[in-house]
């Protein structure tokens, strides 16, 4: 069997002057790269993204509910459960009643769970200072404030 040719952004034939151009393919890359490096930081303190996101979330909003938590860091509810459980279960979460409706629960970071955060957070500056060094810092501001905007679009890019 032959080898594909590779594509040649040059040869508009080749489709890859329109791969080049796209966004989402780019996007998927730098994800790939960027969970790749932050699994391979945080992978032996057993956290995920979410799972740090979470921690970030409780560390500064202590007492929130879980549906708080699902709107700071975008996740439905129901994605939620098996990583605040586990967070829970690892005794680096509290749940408590809420004392002002007892029918629901508000969450908190336990003495570890502040512990284990305060590590995290200083490799998780560490990878970003190595964007910044690798982008230089006002391309790495740029591309994260262009991030933002571009998710905060509405999906027919009108208001871009």
């Amino acid at each position: 069997m032959k080898s594909p040719k590779p594509l040649n952004a040059a040869d508009p034939a080749s489709g890859a002057a329109e791969l080049d151009a796209a966004v989402g393919f780019w996007l998927r890359l730098a994800q790939q790269r960027d969970l790749r490096a932050f699994n391979d930081l945080f992978a032996p303190a057993g956290v995920s993204q979410l799972a740090y996101a979470i921690l970030l979330v409780l560390e500064a909003s202590p007492g929130c509910r879980p549906a708080a938590i699902g709107a700071a860091v975008r996740v439905r509810q129901p994605n939620l459960v098996e990583p605040l459980e586990a967070l829970v279960g690892r005794g680096l979460v509290s749940r408590a009643t809420d004392p002002r409706d007892r029918r629901a629960q508000v969450l908190a970071l336990t003495a570890e769970g502040e512990r284990l955060l305060g590590e995290l957070k200083a490799a998780h500056a560490g990878l970003i200072e190595g964007y910044r060094a690798a982008l230089g810092p006002a391309d790495y501001d740029r591309l994260v404030a262009l991030l933002r905007r571009f998710t905060a679009a509405r999906p027919d890019g009108i208001d871009l």
